[in-house]
């Protein structure tokens, strides 16, 4: 049974470390250790014992030496009205997509070890569609879902490969060739998939990502009957997904500077 030391104790940690969190701002983006401790006006070891276990759930991340807001409080951001709108913001830059690249044009997020398809936009041309809004996939099928297992935690990684389904004979299921290729998604930018959820299609998606390069959502083309030729099609994904960035930064309130920087 929970004392009344018990929560006090609870509150005085949840204090510190929200104080931790509010030490970020659009000024102090990126924080060592002691001037984090200096701004949140806590002792340096009672800040890294703090910071430690907000990096270990995800809330910060350390990147040079420095620490900065982590994908979860991403995550939990986007489902605050401004953000839960997502798709709202991203609409019309995936309308820009479709008109160049007359493909349908998808826009996945992690949930879970899942990818989530958050919002699909599609000509009258396309056939039946394959996945719905709404529907969950395995993020090692699709294009969308490997980008962002590509730059997702570890521990998530772990589980979306443990057990990955087989949709079609082409999907890759060993675990060693998924991670070789997560490797390769990060190096060159960009995840394609060839008949890997359906038969009959290919997919090609980049990140979205924050001014801190965390990635919240991948941006991405479904191809029908043909194979998908990256090369005209990155540079149209990229010129979106800076927009979506950026859309999100304002309608945060982060002021005019692009997401993405």
């Amino acid at each position: 049974m929970e004392t009344g030391r018990d929560r006090g104790e609870s509150r005085s940690v949840t204090q510190r470390a929200l104080r931790l969190l509010a030490a970020f701002d659009t000024d102090h983006v990126a924080l060592t250790l002691s001037a984090l401790a200096r701004r949140a006006d806590l002792p340096v070891a009672t800040c890294h014992r703090l910071v430690g276990e907000l990096v270990a759930w995800g809330a910060l991340t350390k990147v040079d030496g420095r620490y900065r807001i982590g994908h979860r409080i991403w995550y939990l951001g986007l489902l605050a009205p401004v953000h839960r709108d997502l798709s709202e913001i991203a609409n019309p830059f995936m309308q820009d997509v479709l008109q160049v690249t007359k493909n349908v044009v998808n826009l996945f997020v992690l949930d879970g070890d899942q990818a989530l398809l958050l919002e699909r936009i599609s000509s009258t041309q396309v056939g039946p569609a394959v996945l719905r809004v709404g529907d969950h996939v395995g993020p090692h099928a699709t294009a969308g879902g490997k980008v962002l297992l590509a730059h997702a935690r570890p521990d998530v990684v772990d589980r979306a490969l443990r057990a990955p389904h087989r949709y079609t004979r082409n999907t890759l299921v060993g675990a060693e060739s998924l991670r070789r290729e997560l490797v390769l998604v990060r190096r060159h930018g960009y995840a394609t998939t060839v008949e890997e959820v359906a038969p009959g299609t290919s997919g090609l998606a980049i990140p979205v990502a924050g001014h801190d390069g965390t990635v919240f959502a991948a941006l991405g083309v479904v191809i029908v009957g043909n194979r998908v030729n990256p090369r005209p099609l990155v540079p149209v994904l990229q010129i979106a997904a800076r927009g979506i960035a950026r859309q999100v930064r304002l309608a945060a309130g982060y002021g005019h500077e692009s997401l993405a920087e």
